[in-house]
């Protein structure tokens, strides 16, 4: 059975429990003591990298720069949120996500004609072959935060929650790749492998509207600077944003749909140098800049919320 037909499947035996007791539905401003909303969440994903800098070698400076985007459709992910009222102005708010896909690129090999390359420049040479190339690649991320809400405003239909609270997260990417030789190139296969994981603390912010008896809207929100933890050695920082809405059936069971979205960015700056063929007369040209990394993910979710 597919994620979304078990889904599916829940919401309706949801429903179908819900009539009997239809008339014992309460108000969302009654709170429970605790709350457990389980969702799937289907996300798409878009990893950015750009790079610039600059190449000097003491007399004459140029400048670069380079850009690429990889976009990754979703699948349905599981989702958890508890919450755990205190007090009616205290909570613990717990969150967890995970995302994975596995893609995969062929190409299958052409002649290219290095003259051919630039408009400006005519290279000498015959074409050359080149191989057909196999990628397999595998990119997951795992987060789980837990957060100290404190309703700065308590009222009845609205609330709007300020707090701190730990972050882990573990980022990993892995690829294969193979090319199949040419009658100049042997066969090759290589494996990839980069993995980032660790714990930073976050700032937290919540706003909660509750219009009817039986409707409430949410909003959450998360931010953490890299340097603040272990997770990563790079400049970066973390954001998430989450747009809930719930419907309440019965006094213990509510249906809930939303939307959320988080991006981690990261920078990083390089330095080198290298030597330019003797006969340019250029000498030692040192390079510098910095390269920033974006991985963004955002998707709808939807799911059942048990009250107890």
């Amino acid at each position: 059975m597919t994620h979304r037909s078990t889904i599916a499947a829940a919401i309706a035996a949801a429903l179908t429990l819900s009539v009997p007791f239809a008339a014992q539905a309460q108000d969302f401003a009654e709170e429970a003591r605790f709350e457990l909303r389980l969702s799937a969440f289907n996300p798409e994903a878009n990893i950015g990298i750009r790079g610039d800098g600059i190449a000097t070698n003491g007399e004459e400076t140029e400048s670069f720069g380079a850009a690429g985007d990889i976009d990754v459709d979703g699948r349905w992910r599981p989702r958890g949120e508890f919450v755990f009222n205190m007090t009616p102005r205290q909570s613990l708010r717990a969150n967890y996500y995970d995302y994975r896909r596995d893609e995969s690129w062929t190409f299958d090999g052409d002649w290219v004609d290095p003259g051919a390359i630039f408009d400006e420049v005519e290279i000498p040479g015959e074409p050359v072959e080149v191989p057909s190339v196999d990628l397999d690649g595998r990119l997951s991320f795992e987060l789980a935060s837990v957060n100290y809400d404190f309703a700065v405003i308590d009222t009845p239909r609205f609330e709007w929650g300020l707090g701190l609270g730990v972050t882990h997260a573990k980022l990993e990417a892995n690829a294969t790749g193979r090319s199949t030789g040419t009658d100049e190139l042997d066969p090759e296969w290589e494996q990839v492998r980069w993995k980032r994981d660790g714990t930073s603390p976050n700032l937290h912010s919540r706003l909660t509207w509750t219009p009817a008896p039986r409707w409430r809207v949410e909003v959450q929100g998360q931010y953490l600077d890299t340097r603040w933890g272990d997770f990563i050695d790079e400049r970066g920082h973390f954001e998430r944003g989450g747009l809930l809405v719930e419907y309440l059936l019965t006094e213990r069971i509510a249906l809930h749909a939303g939307y959320d979205w988080f991006r981690l960015k990261l920078s990083d700056d390089y330095r080198g140098s290298f030597e330019a063929p003797a006969e340019s007369d250029i000498g030692t040209v040192d390079v510098s800049g910095r390269v920033t990394g974006q991985f963004k993910v955002h998707g709808p979710m939807a799911g059942i919320t048990f009250r107890f």
